[in-house]
């Protein structure tokens, strides 16, 4: 087989027959629609998630996010980005050179896109130090929707700190959203202030024409202590564009936004008395107690340092014992840690993992029972060795 436009035509036209002759429907390639919110932004309405292109006048362009752009959904999909989009960019945009990226937060469907603009363009990503680790070393987080490889951080923006672009003034802010490693990006270009708000807003509230809902996922690190903090965020920097993650832009409707907050509100309210915790961040944020790192590859016979990091969610100085033990022969030292936490503060212990020279397994398991402020609350975290 030859690269060629001949065979190349040849063989797309087999391939759509046979689609046709299993689905009984016409193929229909997939083909990325642009809309441009102003001169120099534009959005990528059919990707998911959103994709967001910044452009200066000479073919230079800042991407917030790649989703995946191609007919099969996520579920179907997942870690497979097939370039759809980059043919048609320069065309549609102007851009020609896209230099840099700045990811709304670490999901895979977000960053989806993100190894194609670096193979293709040489694109720098950005971060605030916060979102930086899960970027770089995404086995490091027992965290859902991870990519399976890390990335380079090439610039950290601190949270006072402005990201200056070819005339654009970007903020980068980290702030606990649909997920606690969340960013809120903001920048003024075409007359208007843009406010890229990740995935804080759920889909659904766009695809059944509701108001604004929170993208509602405990398992991403959602304290509940957050979710009032969303559209007072939004309030506070006045955009006149929201950038979602998978409503596209929308021009920012005060009333709308108000009516956001006292969804929050209650939203708030009756997750603080449904949840059976001294703190209602505590039962919404799985990881409180956190292995760091969560995955370590060692070969057997070896030692590993893990730490733990606990969380204290609550208002109050809070104690209590961590047990540790794991599976498969391996030992842990120490085998128990007492905490004494200060009010919201998170505090780390070192453990040694040795792992046993001779292999009945693949990987070790090693298991936090947790009693917390006197009450048991069993194995609530855990870290994985493998080899």
């Amino acid at each position: 087989f030859r690269a060629e436009d001949a065979a190349l035509n040849d063989l797309s036209t087999k391939l759509a027959e046979l689609y046709e002759l299993f689905y009984a429907s016409p193929y229909k390639p997939f083909v990325p629609v642009f809309n441009r919110l102003s001169e120099h932004v534009y959005e990528v309405r059919n990707s998911a998630a959103n994709t967001y292109i910044i452009r200066d006048d000479d073919g230079h362009g800042v991407f917030i996010d790649c989703g995946y752009v191609g007919n099969a959904p996520i579920t179907s999909n997942p870690h497979r980005f097939i370039d759809h989009l980059t043919p048609y960019l320069q065309a549609e945009t102007g851009v020609s050179d896209v230099e840099w990226f700045l990811p709304s937060h670490y999901h895979d469907d977000h960053l989806a896109g993100l190894p194609t603009l670096q193979i293709k363009y040489g694109t720098k990503v950005a971060s605030s130090p916060e979102v930086k680790d899960i970027l770089e070393h995404p086995e490091r987080f027992e965290m859902p929707c991870l990519v399976p490889h890390g990335t380079t951080v090439d610039r950290v923006i601190e949270r006072d700190e402005t990201f200056h672009w070819r005339g654009i003034d970007f903020r980068m802010e980290q702030f606990p959203g649909q997920t606690w490693y969340h960013h809120l990006i903001t920048f003024d270009v075409d007359g208007k202030r843009y406010l890229s708000i990740g995935d804080n807003i759920s889909g659904l509230g766009f695809r059944e024409k509701r108001d604004f809902i929170h993208s509602f996922i405990p398992k991403n690190r959602t304290p509940v202590s957050s979710y009032r903090d969303m559209p007072r965020q939004v309030k506070e920097r006045q955009p006149d564009v929201i950038l979602t993650g998978h409503g596209c832009g929308v021009t920012v409707d005060p009333e709308q936004v108000d009516r956001w907050q006292v969804w929050m509100d209650r939203w708030t309210e009756l997750w603080t008395e449904t949840l059976d915790q001294p703190h209602p961040n505590l039962g919404m944020d799985p990881h409180w107690v956190e292995f760091y790192p969560f995955k370590v590859r060692a070969k057997p016979g070896a030692g590993v340092t893990f730490e733990i990091r606990v969380r204290n969610h609550e208002d109050e100085r809070r104690t209590g014992v961590i047990v540790l033990s794991a599976t498969g022969g391996a030992t842990v030292d120490p085998e128990r840690i007492d905490l004494d936490i200060d009010a919201g503060d998170t505090t780390s212990y070192s453990l040694q993992i040795q792992t046993p020279d001779a292999v009945s397994t693949h990987s070790w398991t090693v298991l936090a029972d947790v009693t917390w402020n006197g009450r048991h609350l069993g194995r609530v975290a855990e870290g994985i060795v493998y080899w």
